[in-house]
């Protein structure tokens, strides 16, 4: 076992972590840590901004937000979505995949334009045309050119989106449930069938928005880098990228958005109550301390399961936060 060696971390890491082993060569730049918390950070802040507009119109993905049979839905439908796309990688070279992505990022465009729009004005014409023309026009980008900045534009978009239509979407309870199967499914996907890291080396080489991309220079561009290998370690250490599942900003916002939606009481023009409030930031720093202890682990270079990091963190901050704003337990 080789000898820690605290000389070659960051200023970054010396001073809130104790630097792993084997982040002793070629370490990250400080920008792309600072850049990655600041995109985990923002997901889940302008999910919370644009979250009321949804509930204002009714935009929710289920009738029952608070079902607790609302999870299993979700987690039924995505899994029967890796296997689809897990099959489409192996079968085909992935054009057919990139089109069935590039449509789904449309749609996801769309549903975030379209109330923005109708929020902002009274005309029917932009209602019908604007939408449209903002999710065609980015999906033009990422197919044309699909460098990385592109694809963390989208991602952003796509992102805070989720989190808001999936926050309004699932009760609190609804989304504890959610987030205990997704943290467990990340493990197991990733550090036992490791089927995780195959969807991820194959989506990467279609330059899709399902992954933040974050360079070492803002010159880098996507061609530079050759395919993605995450199952061989030794290469850790020379990727020229940093890089954060678009999801593991979404999942653990989710409950951020659900605690300032639900827990504020039901008004016409809905409004967040300052103790709603208090409970989703706390979420969000709960989230926060566990992406941090995830970044320590990602410093290593090895592939690393997110959302055990990430929804830990969330739901004990909600814990920490309900108890100290209402003085109870929640769900008694």
């Amino acid at each position: 076992m080789s000898r820690r060696d605290e000389s070659a971390c960051p200023d970054f890491f010396r001073e809130w972590f104790i630097c792993p082993a084997s982040v002793a060569v070629d370490m990250r730049a400080r920008g792309q840590y600072v850049a990655v918390f600041l995109l985990f950070l923002t997901v889940q802040g302008v999910a919370l901004l644009f979250a009321p507009i949804l509930y204002d119109l009714s935009l929710q993905a289920f009738e029952d937000p608070g079902d607790p049979l609302n999870p299993l839905y979700y987690i039924a439908a995505m899994i029967v979505m890796t296997a689809i796309i897990l099959v489409v990688l192996k079968l085909t070279k992935g054009n057919a995949l990139r089109y069935i992505f590039l449509g789904a990022v449309f749609m996801t465009l769309y549903a975030v334009f379209l109330p923005l729009t109708f929020y902002m004005t009274d005309s029917a014409l932009l209602v019908d045309v604007l939408p449209t023309l903002l999710a065609l026009v980015l999906v033009l980008l990422l197919w044309k050119s699909p460098e990385w900045y592109i694809i963390d534009l989208v991602g952003f978009i796509v992102a805070f989106g989720a989190a808001a239509i999936l926050g309004v979407s699932f009760g609190i309870l609804p989304v504890f449930i959610l987030l205990i199967i997704l943290a467990v499914y990340d493990a197991i996907s990733v550090y036992k069938t490791k089927h995780m890291l195959t969807l991820a080396e194959g989506v990467s080489e279609l330059r899709l928005p399902v992954l933040f991309v974050v360079p070492k220079s803002l010159d880098y561009r996507m061609d530079d880098e050759g395919p993605l290998d995450l199952k061989d370690e030794s290469k850790a250490g020379s990727r020229e990228t940093m890089m954060m599942g678009v999801g593991d900003a979404v999942i653990p916002g989710i409950l951020v958005v659900s605690a300032a939606i639900f827990l504020s009481p039901e008004e016409i023009p809905f409004q967040y109550s300052l103790e709603a409030l208090a409970v989703a930031l706390g979420t969000l720093l709960g989230s926060f301390l566990g992406f941090a202890l995830l970044m320590r682990q990602v410093a290593t270079g090895r592939p690393q399961a997110g959302l055990p990091f990430l929804n830990g963190g969330a739901m004990a901050g909600f814990l920490i936060a309900y108890v100290l704003v209402y003085g109870t337990l929640p769900f008694l």
